[in-house]
């Protein structure tokens, strides 16, 4: 809103609102529009109509936002809950098993026995990469959705 300038009449205000809905308006001058409906002290039908239909997009776009904001994060968290129990479980299960026969590690992966240390290890540390690189993209959309919701706000 760098060239933003204070509407001066009523007038004004109730021919920027017809062009408004007339779809010709800049994004400017819509949010110029915004403004001036909720500071201005003028009352007309034209411009209590356009203040009513302003404010229910506002009001409900913002709780549509918060409300898939809402879902996607707590369906996040519990997909990472999940995975951390699935990590704990199978290291437990990992540092138990080879108390119990330190010679021999096995892993059943899709069905096929695995026995080797190494090669166990190495899936353990290749699905706790992926999970890291899971969690980094989650932190980074978080961030991004936190951003959009500051900048509507503004």
């Amino acid at each position: 809103m760098s060239n933003y300038r204070p509407i001066s009449s009523q007038q004004e205000l109730e021919q920027l609102i017809e062009r408004y809905f007339d779809g010709m308006t800049t994004v400017e001058e819509e949010a110029a529009l915004r403004h001036e409906l909720a500071h201005c002290p003028w009352s007309s039908e034209d411009i209590d109509d356009a203040r009513v239909v302003m404010g229910y997009f506002v009001t409900h776009r913002k709780q549509q936002q918060r409300q898939h904001a809402m879902g996607s994060t707590r369906q996040r968290i519990i997909g990472i809950a999940a995975s951390i129990a699935i990590i704990l479980a199978v290291g437990g299960y990992t540092l138990w098993h080879q108390q119990q026969s330190r010679d021999i590690c096995v892993a059943y992966v899709n069905g096929q026995v695995v026995q080797s240390n190494d090669q166990v290890m190495a899936m353990i540390a290749d699905d706790l990469d992926r999970i890291d690189n899971a969690a980094n993209a989650m932190t980074d959309q978080l961030s991004s959705l936190g951003e959009a919701l500051e900048l509507d706000n503004e």
